[in-house]
């Protein structure tokens, strides 16, 4: 998925999208202050949502997005004992369907799998040249396959943003890398404080090896091993926010299956360490903070008296605005993703409504490299029916080819004779948000 933060920056400094750039991590986000820990309490496993914000309420403090930068926000303001609504576009994602689950799994998508869509838009769209997108019904579902600029970005839609809907990877970025993309950056406080501090909050962990080497759900990561291996590339397990215990017991047959059942793209129900169970949960607990899900910031401008006006949308699951609000906040933290925070930018910009933003805004998105790709393997390199959906593996040829490949699962319940992998490269080429006055949207190119 993309990461979430705004490409605003100083040209004397190090823009905050640099940082979740050249690290290459999602930690990048979530790198503030105060000691945490990962909880597991039934307390820290519930966000509570004290009803929508009202139409004339005033905020200490507004958070506008729910995902890793938003979290973190909430949970040190709240700390530092200042109120904190956050605005959130996506669901609560609370309520079991149908099925008894929240989330749906990744081989029957349903009318909670997309954001308004009436027909998937999986990364993987075909295989073997049979088509795999499927008609749903349109809903605020929890992914968003945003097409702009000639691509596709995915986005989490929900309480917990991106974290519902990525692999949960958390990998902290080399050390000699560190100083050439960030050279006014302290390296001994990011990695004597601060990276160890974020993955201890988000309950970071790795596979064991020995499990790895004889579960059968990972038999497709031993093939892409073994394939990198003899090509003479080095092969590297990857941190992972996945509660690897659990997983455990998930092949055990002990408890319902969550990653060895598919889930991933389409939220996770059991396993997965996402933002509700570490710092949304550790926010809500303080009493301090509450979320307004289905509700859409469409403007912010300065109020006459102090702070903010700020204009929100409400809206139904049809995607539909039900109500039109009008609050002020003290202050406004733009934590809506990388699209969202940018595009808001601009048209916030361009409108003149924030009219003190400075020409960067817009300028310098990425999509971090990343470049998905398959390849068919021999008959008798068979990469298992069973495929845990939790990547925790990857070929680590940064030194040398300048790209890190994620060995992907296609937990299609089949076998596939096929290996998928997840790459992160080194690409300089970098797209702009502006604002089409004519359309009233903001565009990629």
């Amino acid at each position: 998925m993309n990461d979430t933060t705004k490409p605003h920056k100083d040209s004397r400094g190090v823009s905050r999208r640099r940082f979740i750039t050249g690290t290459g991590s999602i930690l990048g986000a979530v790198t503030l202050s105060a000691q945490t820990a990962y909880g597991r309490t039934a307390q820290e496993r519930t966000v509570a949502a004290a009803g929508p914000i009202a139409p004339g309420a005033h905020v200490a403090a507004l958070v506008i997005g729910t995902g890793y930068g938003g979290s973190v926000a909430a949970l040190r303001l709240a700390q530092a004992g200042v109120d904190v609504h956050m605005i959130e576009m996506g669901m609560a994602w609370d309520t079991p369907g149908a099925d008894g689950k929240i989330f749906a799994n990744t081989t029957t998508p349903d009318n909670r799998s997309y954001w308004l869509r009436t027909r998937t838009k999986q990364p993987l769209s075909n295989f073997l040249g049979f088509p795999i997108d499927k008609d749903i019904p349109r809903y605020t579902g929890i992914l968003d396959a945003e097409e702009m600029g000639g691509i596709i970005v995915y986005q989490g839609r929900g309480v917990g943003g991106g974290s519902l809907v990525n692999g949960g990877m958390a990998v902290t970025p080399k050390r000699e890398n560190f100083a050439a993309v960030l050279p006014s950056v302290n390296a001994d406080e990011m990695y004597g404080t601060y990276y160890p501090r974020a993955n201890a909050a988000l309950g970071v962990g790795t596979i064991d090896p020995a499990w790895f080497d004889t579960t059968p759900a990972y038999q497709y990561a031993r093939v892409g091993r073994k394939h990198a291996q003899r090509s003479g590339f080095p092969f590297v397990f990857v941190p992972d926010v996945y509660d690897w215990d659990y997983m455990k017991q998930e092949a055990a047959g002990t408890v319902p299956k969550s990653a060895l059942a598919g889930e991933i793209l389409y939220g996770n129900n059991y396993g997965k360490k996402s933002l509700q169970k570490t710092y949304l949960a550790r926010a809500s607990a303080t009493g301090r903070v509450t979320i307004s899900p289905l509700h859409q910031v469409t403007s912010v401008a300065p109020a006459s008296g102090g702070g903010y006006t700020v204009v929100i949308d409400q809206l139904n699951t049809s995607g539909s605005t039900t109500t039109t609000k009008t609050v002020t906040a003290d202050r406004v933290f733009f934590a809506a993703g990388s699209v969202g925070t940018s595009k808001l930018l601009v048209k916030l910009k361009a409108t003149g409504a924030l009219p003190g933003l400075n020409s960067e805004i817009g300028k310098g998105w990425g999509d971090n490299g990343n470049v998905m790709c398959g390849r068919a393997n021999h008959l008798w390199d068979p990469t298992g029916s069973l495929q845990a959906s939790i990547p925790c593996g990857g070929i680590d040829n940064w030194a040398a080819g300048g790209a890190f490949a994620e060995v992907a699962p296609l937990p299609t319940g089949i076998e596939t004779y096929a290996s998928f992998y997840l790459s992160i490269t080194k690409n300089p080429n970098r797209a702009q948000f502006t604002w089409n006055a004519a359309t009233g949207k903001a565009e990629l190119n």
